[in-house]
């Protein structure tokens, strides 16, 4: 069952940066404690191969995504990775300092990039983590148009789903979460005032969360984005769910690339 869509503030031009990037910045720090990307690895690094590319260009990367913690998980990646080119709506100018010292191959575009509205400049693997529910079914039709138009490969990847336990765990998480956030560093009055004494951030965070839980795509639904799009066939598409023995997550995702000369 698919709800009304209903708006995440994180979205919204009017949040305060302060109040967005503690948002973004729990967000990083729940994927990366979690782990929860680490079994998308092997169908990241097989459109790579496949698509012989060697650049990323990460979309709606927020405080930095996976990209940081994926780097090290996967076995040299200096020889499989040029670089990688964080991006998003808001860029999150708190991580840009973060992401110079994190990985050499990691770099944060500190221009806005609308995941709508790519610039011809971007040239690579265009990736998506946590980010492809927050695009109603046009616009994530239109996205996966313009990578088939400019043939670029995609990789579309979600831990998140409407699952019972989801929502019956999020408040949880979120008390959890900021918990231990709480004592890592950098420590600073803001954080203490909107995260702790007057809890704004957790709040926005419960909020944006279950709005995720509640528009991620299933697998039938991508299908369904897919059949919209034109000319699809020029690419090799696959949806499914990857799982790890690293992590008790599966995550959904939707791959595809230029098919070569003769396929």
């Amino acid at each position: 069952m698919r709800w009304p869509r209903l708006f995440e503030l994180e979205d919204q031009r009017w949040l305060p940066r302060l109040l967005r990037n503690q948002v973004t910045d729990a967000l990083h720090a729940l994927i990366v404690d979690m782990q929860a990307y680490a079994p998308s690895i092997p169908e990241l690094l097989w459109v790579m191969q496949q698509s012989k590319t060697k650049q990323v260009i990460d979309l709606c990367s927020g405080g930095s995504g996976p990209w940081p913690y994926l780097l090290r998980e996967i076995r040299n990646p200096e020889e499989l990775i040029e670089k990688v080119t964080l991006t998003d709506l808001y860029p999150n100018q708190a991580s840009l300092e973060k992401i110079s010292t994190a990985h050499p191959l990691l770099s944060y575009k500190v221009e806005p990039v609308n995941a709508l509205q790519i610039s011809s400049d971007l040239v690579g693997v265009r990736t998506l983590f946590s980010s492809f529910h927050h695009f109603n079914p046009p616009q994530a039709t239109a996205i996966l148009q313009d990578a088939v138009n400019r043939q670029m490969p995609i990789c579309i990847f979600e831990f998140t789903g409407r699952r019972k336990a989801h929502f019956l765990l999020m408040p949880l998480i979120t008390v959890l979460l900021f918990t231990r956030l709480l004592f890592r560093q950098p420590f600073t009055l803001s954080k203490l005032l909107f995260s702790y004494l007057i809890p704004i951030a957790p709040l926005i965070f419960l909020w944006d969360s279950t709005i995720s839980l509640l528009h991620s795509y299933s697998q039938e639904e991508l299908e369904q984005i897919l059949a919209a799009v034109t000319n699809a066939d020029s690419f090799i598409w696959e949806i499914g769910e990857s799982s790890s023995p690293k992590t008790p997550l599966q995550n959904t995702y939707l791959i595809g690339y230029p098919k070569g000369e003769g396929e």
